[in-house]
């Protein structure tokens, strides 16, 4: 999810309801991999439709998502990223 995210970021994520909870398009999302059980995505919501939930990453020419998987199931769907934890630099 560079450059939104990098890889020592740490996240804050709100669950919400797949049947309930609608989230914004644009939103950064978390939801399951469909493909690898316990792994998780990190990508922003592009579009809803009846197929499932078009998942992007930010850096398309290293990001596995949507384009590659297909649609994502909404019931894989985890929770909204509220905000980014940036670990702090050690002091030398």
């Amino acid at each position: 999810m560079a450059p939104t995210l990098n890889p020592d970021d740490r996240v804050l994520v709100q669950r919400v309801s797949a049947i309930q909870d609608t989230p914004a398009l644009g939103t950064v999302v978390v939801a399951w991999h469909p493909s690898q059980p316990g792994l998780r995505l990190i990508k922003r919501l592009e579009s809803l439709s009846n197929a499932g939930m078009m998942l992007l990453g930010d850096n398309p020419s290293f990001s596995t998502d949507s384009r590659q998987l297909g649609p994502i199931p909404r019931s894989a769907l985890i929770g909204i990223v509220v905000s980014r934890v940036t670990p702090s630099k050690k002091i030398q």
